[in-house]
């Protein structure tokens, strides 16, 4: 399954605790004391700690440990919102400020009449684990826009460089805005010290202080799920974010992305597509192979007549969804059980296929739809 940038809003025995499994996922150092839900003592990075001004987000416009302050005294959810998937988290991108401001939601999202604020706070939080997790297909063990060397964050500079000698160069006209708001904006982010070596060792805390906070966010994707039921665009994310956090990758990818996830056959990579009808999952193939350039095609026009009948006329395979008798990891058997206490139907319909099984087209071979 190859996930998308941004959601669409969207037992064996002894099995390993959260954090512990994707720490050894990503090939980094588990913290001793990480396997509990919680984060020892206060957030790493204090909001006054001068290291946020190197420490980069989408843009580098806003004064996020003021909003962050701002957020434990009386939450915005447009502000939030804003801060999270416009700043934090642009497109499925992660920066050094996203890692560091999460301990700080999450002390946020603690208190138990907080709802709403844990709400927002585990659909991002969730979403930045899956981005994670979706990263170490790379074969990269640093955390997606953490890096640990001192000229890697100073690559990270380079297209600010850019934009400053094409807005100075004096052979070409430049607007109002640009001349009294990115001129500025662009030569105060290169005029800011440096990363240095010793921020690097603090950059290295911020990664493991992340690393620990994995079993919380999966709590707290939990208990989001349950108490903000009723609302059910963020049901199928939430479990997407419970997913992420046990390791499930390509299932997190699912859920996180719905419709626009693309599928492959765990044998031959041939690629497909989905559509759900009530309760049954219709698969769609891709027209080419999956070394075909330019990218592949899919048969659209199967794919969106039996979505404009609403009929699963023209499908290349049909999902056999996970039953009941089915042996399941035992964290995907809790998956299923919260997905099947929600009141929309959805969600459990969406996780019982993903967990389901399926006929390629191409090759023949009966196979799960997913890794998990």
């Amino acid at each position: 399954m190859d996930g998308g940038s941004r959601p669409t809003c969207k037992y064996r025995s002894n099995p390993p605790r959260a954090g512990r499994f994707i720490a050894a996922t990503l090939d980094l150092p588990y913290p001793p004391g990480a396997a509990t839900a919680t984060i020892a003592g206060e957030p790493m990075l204090a909001l006054n700690d001068p290291l946020w001004a190197k420490l980069d987000d989408a843009h580098r416009d806003r004064d996020i440990p003021r909003l962050l302050a701002g957020f434990s005294q009386a939450w915005d959810d447009e502000i939030a919102k804003s801060l999270f998937w416009d700043c934090l988290c642009h497109q499925g991108t992660c920066y050094g400020a996203t890692y560091a401001a999460i301990p700080h939601l999450l002390e946020i999202a603690e208190p138990d009449g907080n709802r709403r604020e844990r709400f927002e706070i585990a659909l991002f939080a969730g979403f930045v684990v899956h981005c994670v997790l979706e990263h170490r297909r790379t074969g990269d063990e640093a955390l997606p826009g953490l890096p640990e060397t001192t000229e890697a964050w100073d690559r990270k500079l380079d297209c600010y460089r850019s934009l400053l000698a094409s807005l100075e160069d004096r052979g070409r006209d430049i607007s109002h805005y640009e001349r009294n708001e990115l001129l500025p904006r662009y030569r105060k982010i290169l005029r800011t010290a440096p990363i240095g070596r010793a921020d690097i060792v603090r950059i290295k805390a911020i990664r493991t202080e992340f690393l620990s906070a994995l079993p919380r966010i999966g709590k707290m994707c939990e208990q989001a799920l349950v108490e903000m039921s009723h609302d059910e665009s963020g049901l199928v994310p939430l479990l997407g974010g419970v997913a992420a956090a046990e390791g499930h990758r390509d299932l997190a990818g699912l859920l996180f992305h719905e419709e626009a996830s693309l599928l492959r056959c765990t044998r031959c990579g041939w690629g497909y597509r989905y559509l759900l009808f009530g309760n049954q999952m219709a698969l769609y193939a891709d027209e080419h192979p999956p070394s075909a350039k330019p990218a592949a095609i899919f048969a659209d026009n199967a794919l969106l007549r039996d979505h404009k009948e609403k009929a699963a006329s023209r499908h290349d395979s049909l999902v056999v969804p996970a039953a009941d008798t089915d042996a399941l990891a035992p964290s995907l058997a809790r998956l299923l059980l919260l997905a099947e206490r929600a009141p929309a139907q959805r969600p459990a319909v969406l996780l019982r296929n993903f967990l389901g099984s399926f006929r390629c087209r191409q090759c023949g071979a009966i196979g799960p739809l997913c890794v998990t």
